[in-house]
């Protein structure tokens, strides 16, 4: 009697479970199909009917692959899963399909099958070895219906397509005026019949017009980022000028606040190194602007070293660690990865900070980000409220080849073309400035005509055929978008004739993205130029192409170095130091008329940062001039600096 009524209990509780396992297989809201060693369906829950749109009856004995992978697309990845399965190769699944499956076999992906009407459903597929009495008896598919996710997903990366290409399309629309006013401002930079109001007015204008200008350049540059546009432009550059360029830009900056600004470089930190520099150069000098734009009192410090990698560089390869400390507000802790996202400027503790210091995009730290990440390394952030805020950094860098990299040449205006020049065929240089906007258009002729070449003008790509056809220039400045004809269909034009090979074509374009240089140089292009351009740019691509040559104006020898310094003695009494070099009223006649107004006024002033800054402008034209001013300055000799400015006057 016993051991009747315990088989009844056992066979009431296997009936309980069998229902239950059972309830759970009907009532699941995912697909759930049984498959045999053959490869045929055995089970196939309610689920599964309502989204293969297959009866059980229709689905049972069938192939698996025969009912939800019919398509050519999906059918060989679909049949080679099944027939890893099939084969008893459970744990074998993990080589052919390598990071999708764990090492009992069971796989995982995101995958598309097919209902009955043939049409393709996104699923997530995951598949597991049934194994009965220690024997593999098929297999178990568990498909998730995530076509809607799926869309959403879709329509999520067409949308940011979509912003980004707005992003590029705005930022060309731009760009466009933006470089007739800065190319107009730079033309009339040097014209001496302005009076003193006009020059700084123009100067004004060139300020506001440049900050507008690197406005959009972040605004772009996101876009770029987003669109996985952006690359490396790998080149040797000195690091010790680069840091030492950003501790002179920003110490005007913290000065005027009242901070202490100090740069400490370790001494195994390598001089000349190779990377990108103008990403390096943005990364710093938007984390130095932040903290002293941040921090109200006490310190801004950059921090170079040399740290232990955990794994062996490379040879010729070493990694640079960045820091960039601040006793600013600092940042929440709920609000401290959020600083680096698009479009986003933290509050917290930052409110701590004037509202007006919140200027720009938001997009710096964004950027320079994905900056650091692209160059191998991260940009992350630590903070305490109250008591500022550490962002710091790694980078992998080359040693560079030589000493001389990075080094420039001073710019110099240039007066014309140098006499007696002609082009290969005997005749004057003959240039067209192909551009729908009438002010670019000008602009450039303006500039092309003042140094003494033959130009003619074009509206769009129809034009320009026409006065290639007849007048046969040496040089075309192309403009990539025009109505009626694009600068694309009339440079392939061009080109495509032997005529047509042996003139310079140059992209004039508001674009900044990498592949769209390229199509330009595929289709036909010699060169490009992106808007707005600056003057000596057009010079340097017209000696390029063309070989000419100009006449530039003088520009004063810098004065000798003064030699070894002394052995150090004792220590002089405290009080201002006397200037290492007095300047030379030649020296400053040399300089633009608007940028002497400019000091004129900030010495009248008593201006000390922004003579500072104007020093600090001239920098590469005449380093050693920039730091006799600024010496004059720090020594409070302002009527020094007017006298010299007043003689300068004479001297032009």
């Amino acid at each position: 009697y016993h051991d009747v009524s315990e088989r009844k209990r056992f066979e009431r509780e296997l009936r309980h479970q069998k229902e239950y396992y059972e309830a759970l297989f009907v009532n699941s809201p995912v697909a759930v199909v049984t498959v045999g060693r053959n490869g045929n369906v055995l089970s196939w829950n309610p689920a599964a009917e309502r989204l293969f749109d297959y009866t059980r009856a229709e689905a049972i004995g069938r192939n698996i692959d025969d009912l939800v992978a019919n398509d050519d697309s999906i059918r060989a990845e679909a049949v080679s899963l099944t027939e890893v399965y099939s084969k008893g190769g459970g744990t074998g699944v993990v080589g052919a399909y390598p990071g999708l499956v764990d090492e009992s076999g069971r796989v995982q992906l995101t995958t598309r099958r097919t209902r009955k009407d043939g049409s393709l459903v996104d699923v997530s597929l995951q598949g597991l070895t049934v194994i009965v009495g220690g024997e593999e008896a098929g297999f178990i598919v568990i498909y998730n219906d995530i076509s809607e996710l799926q869309q959403a997903r879709r329509q999520a990366e067409a949308a940011n397509q979509a912003k980004s290409i707005f992003l590029a399309n705005m930022s060309h629309e731009l760009r466009t005026p933006l470089n007739a006013i800065l190319g107009f401002s730079q033309l009339m930079d040097g014209d001496p019949n302005l009076t003193g109001e006009q020059q700084e007015n123009l100067a004004i204008i060139n300020r506001s017009g440049e900050h507008l200008l690197a406005l959009i350049n972040d605004v772009l540059e996101m876009s770029k980022i987003e669109a996985g546009r952006v690359t490396l432009q790998e080149t040797d550059f000195d690091l010790y000028g680069l840091l030492d360029r950003l501790e002179e830009m920003f110490r005007l900056r913290a000065e005027e606040k009242g901070l202490a600004l100090s740069l400490r470089r370790a001494e195994d930190v390598p001089r000349h190194v190779v990377t990108d520099e103008g990403k390096l150069r943005q990364v710093l000098s938007n984390l130095l602007g932040n903290a002293v734009k941040f921090t109200q009192e006490g310190a801004v410090t950059l921090n170079v070293s040399v740290p232990l990698p955990a794994l062996p560089c490379p040879p010729g390869r070493a990694t640079l660690h960045f820091e960039v400390k601040d006793t600013g507000p600092g940042i929440a802790p709920e609000e401290l990865e959020a600083v680096f996202e698009p479009f986003v400027q933290a509050a917290g503790g930052r409110d701590l900070v004037p509202t007006q210091a919140r200027e720009g995009t938001g997009l710096g730290l964004s950027i320079s980000r994905q900056f650091v990440r692209l160059m191998g390394g991260d940009l992350t952030a630590s903070s305490e409220v109250g008591r500022g805020s550490l962002f710091q950094f790694d980078v992998e860098v080359g040693f560079a080849a030589t000493g001389e990299a990075g080094e420039t040449c001073p710019s110099r205006r240039v007066l014309g073309l140098a006499p007696d020049q002609r082009a290969a065929d005997g005749r004057p240089y003959r240039l067209l400035v192909v551009e729908d906007k009438e002010t670019n258009r000008r602009l450039l002729v303006k500039l092309l005509e003042s140094a003494g070449f033959e130009v003619q003008e074009a509206a769009n790509g129809l034009g320009a055929l026409e006065v290639w056809a007849h007048w046969q220039p040496h040089l075309i400045w192309m403009d990539m978008r025009m109505p009626v004809m694009d600068g694309h269909t009339a440079t392939r034009r061009i080109k495509a004739t032997s005529q047509g090979q042996a003139t310079v074509v140059i992209a004039l374009t508001a674009t900044a993205f990498e592949e769209d240089k390229e199509q330009m140089l595929l289709e036909g292009c010699d060169d490009f130029v992106r808007k707005p351009f600056r003057t000596d740019e057009i010079y340097e691509l017209l000696a390029k192409h063309l070989g000419v040559r100009f006449l530039y104006e003088e520009v004063p020898a810098p004065a000798a170095s003064a030699g070894p310094a002394a052995p150090a003695g004792p220590a002089a009494p405290a009080g201002p130091a006397a200037p290492a070099y007095t300047p030379s009223a030649e020296a400053l006649a040399a300089l633009p008329a608007a940028w002497l107004a400019d000091l004129q006024q900030a010495t009248t002033r008593a201006d000390l940062d922004l003579i500072l800054r104007l020093a600090g402008e001239i920098r590469e034209y005449d380093d050693v001039l920039a730091d006799a001013l600024a010496d004059l300055a720090q020594n409070y000799q302002y009527q020094k600096i007017l006298t010299l400015i007043e003689q300068a006057g004479g001297e032009r």
